[in-house]
C-alpha cells in the first residue's frame, strides 16, 4: 500500500507542476504579446498650423490685416508630443483718430493627442 501511495503522490506532484507551468505560460503569453493601443491623432505640422490659423482668424476677424506662417520657428516636440506653431500677424488698431497697423507674433501649442489649440498667445517682437 505504501508503494501505491508513493505513486499517487508523484502523479499529483507532476500534475500540479504541469498545471502551474501551463498557468504561468498562459499569463506570460497574454501579458507580453499584448501591444498597448494608444489613441491619438496622427497629425502633421500643416494640420497644426491650420488649427492655429483658424484660432487667429476667429480672434481678430475684421482687424486682421495679414498673417504668415513662420516655418523657421515652428516645430514638433516629440518629448511633449505637441506642435509649437508661430505666425507673424499684422493687426489694425485705433489710436485716438488714427488707424495703426501693429505687428505681432502669435504662438499656438497644439497637442498631438487632443488635436486642438491648447495654448494661444500673442506678443510683440
Amino acid at each position: 500500500m505504501s508503494s501505491n501511495s508513493k505513486t499517487t503522490k508523484v502523479i499529483l506532484a507532476i500534475s500540479a507542476f504541469i498545471i502551474l507551468l501551463a498557468f504561468t505560460t498562459a499569463v506570460l503569453y497574454l501579458t507580453i504579446n499584448q501591444k498597448k493601443k494608444t489613441t491619438f491623432f496622427a497629425r502633421s505640422i500643416n494640420d497644426a498650423s491650420y488649427d492655429c490659423e483658424d484660432k487667429i482668424t476667429s480672434k481678430y476677424e475684421g482687424d486682421l490685416v495679414s498673417k504668415s506662417f513662420d516655418n523657421i520657428s515652428s516645430r514638433y516636440e516629440p518629448d511633449k508630443r505637441q506642435y509649437t506653431i508661430y505666425y507673424r500677424i499684422s493687426i489694425k488698431e485705433k489710436d485716438e483718430n488714427f488707424s495703426i497697423v501693429n505687428d505681432y507674433m502669435a504662438k499656438c501649442i497644439v497637442w498631438e493627442r487632443l488635436g486642438y489649440v491648447s495654448d494661444f498667445r500673442v506678443f510683440t517682437y
